[in-house]
């Protein structure tokens, strides 16, 4: 049992389900590893488990050890990352299988770091022909050395739930960077994401063609993918309070204001990630998230706000085609800004526009 745990806080364990098959599949007693640390596995039923950050952090470089000793061929990360399963999320695993583009489902990876690891940070950056989903670790300790076993195998989780989505070579012009140094498990790794492996990278990172974000998946169900994102968000707020924290409040945050300026004396910012705007803002973009997770806000929300808002006020103006309004709320194609209005406001553009009054 280890003494540091007092300053150490204890982190939702919904995917131990997910370890105990990944260890089972390496022939690790998974079971001794959590009794170590003073755990018991049969209390650990992932509705209500935690564990400390670093208790995890040793099982893992335990597990990386224990997999490289046997003379498997196998990495532990990859292992982990291709046995997650959604389980205890289904809600999530309904959202992302019924969104109707890539770009939709990524809104998914603002809801899986509370349900998951308050700790991880995502957001998707945009820049001419390609987009690319950031990962980044919002704790002081957070050293590449700390890290780097579950950033091999979030990005294995994300790449296979991906292909699922978009197909299997549908990210084959894509590649990935990572921040820390190639080990001797990276041709496993370089096997298993069959993409390009950058290490030393500047940041942990996947990298594709933004067209791919605007792409028709098919298997949208609009009805289910909404209920779906009613019932997470239901979620998150019965956790919040089972924390004791607040309901996120309405966006008057003075950053949140910030950003809104910033997007309205920048329009071009609005088709853009979250690095182009906390540059355009002077901070780090791992200092916006956090600040706009504290008050309960994110980017993409106020973005979302601030496109609606707008959305209806071009619509007004009847010289405008849907096209042209599309292009200057940032989407790449008037399909992507259809979806995404009927979502707000369950009508169509086109049909919301005949609802206007006309000016007298």
């Amino acid at each position: 049992m280890h003494a540091e745990h007092a300053s150490d806080p204890a982190l939702p364990f919904i995917t131990v389900t997910n370890w105990i098959r990944a260890a089972a599949q390496c022939g690790i007693d998974l079971v001794s590893l959590l009794q170590s640390e003073g755990l018991d596995p049969s209390q650990l039923h992932p509705d209500t488990a935690t564990i400390h950050r670093d208790s995890l952090q040793r099982i893992m470089s335990r597990c990386v050890e224990l997999t490289n000793a046997s003379g498997q061929s196998k990495h532990f990360p990859i292992v982990l990352g291709e046995s997650f399963a959604f389980e205890y999320l289904s809600d999530i695993e309904t959202f992302i299988t019924t969104s109707p583009t890539l770009r939709e489902a990524t809104r998914a990876l603002e809801w899986l770091p509370p349900l998951i690891n308050p700790s991880m940070a995502f957001s998707l950056g945009e820049q001419g022909a390609q987009a690319r989903i950031i990962l980044r670790y919002d704790h002081p300790e957070a050293s590449t050395a700390l890290t780097w076993h579950f950033t091999e195998a979030i990005f294995t989780t994300t790449l296979k739930f991906s292909r699922l989505l978009l197909g299997p070579e549908a990210l084959q012009n894509g590649h990935i960077s990572l921040r820390h140094a190639p080990h001797g498990q990276s041709a496993l790794l370089s096997d298993t994401y069959q993409l390009p492996v950058e290490y030393n990278a500047p940041i942990d990172a996947i990298w594709f063609e933004r067209s791919m974000l605007d792409r028709p998946l098919p298997g949208a169900i609009p009805a289910l993918h909404q209920i779906a994102a009613q019932r997470i968000e239901h979620q998150l707020t019965q956790r919040r309070a089972a924390l004791g924290q607040s309901s996120p409040p309405a966006p008057c945050h003075p950053l949140a204001q910030a950003v809104i300026d910033a997007l309205k004396s920048c329009p071009d910012l609005l088709g853009q990630g979250v690095d182009a705007i906390a540059h355009h803002l002077g901070l780090h973009p791992r200092t916006l998230q956090r600040r706009l997770r504290d008050a309960g806000l994110s980017v993409s929300a106020i973005q979302d706000q601030l496109r609606l808002q707008s959305a209806r006020q071009l619509l007004a103006d009847t010289s405008l085609s849907i096209e042209e309004i599309s292009a200057r709320l940032g989407y790449a194609e008037r399909r992507s800004f259809t979806q995404a209005f009927t979502r707000w406001t369950g009508h169509t553009p086109s049909r919301y526009r005949r609802r206007i009054p006309p000016d007298n």
